[in-house]
């Protein structure tokens, strides 16, 4: 039985494959400070910089990982689905939840993202 770091880890080293870890890195903050259904608002957003895209994949990563964990349902993958499901949510403890393991999981994504060289 794997434990919920193996977990996490495995699933974001399939992931993290083309992502910017400057992106990456925005995203606690962001939802630390705006909550994860702005901040899932927020990256499928039209419009945006370089990283636009990168924070949107990311953000698909972490609502695939929290349909693994089953915080989220299982067919949702992406974060308008996230925003859907946990808008829906019978209690804010489901928010919570996922706020918090989607915090814990940006973590191994970030560590596991290609870091980008400067010329």
């Amino acid at each position: 039985m794997q434990n919920l770091d193996q977990i996490r880890a495995q699933h974001a080293l399939t992931h993290a494959k083309g992502l910017k870890r400057a992106a990456i890195s925005k995203l606690p903050g962001l939802i630390i400070n705006n909550g994860l259904l702005a901040t899932a608002a927020f990256a499928e957003a039209g419009g945006g910089g370089d990283n636009k895209e990168h924070l949107k994949n990311a953000m698909h990563a972490v609502a695939s990982y929290l349909a693994l964990r089953g915080i989220l349902s299982q067919h949702v993958t992406t974060p308008q689905g996230m925003i859907n499901d946990l808008s829906n949510a019978p209690s804010a403890y489901l928010l919570q939840r996922a706020t918090s393991e989607a915090l814990a999981y940006l973590s191994f994504l970030k560590r596991f993202a290609p870091n980008e060289k400067s010329d």
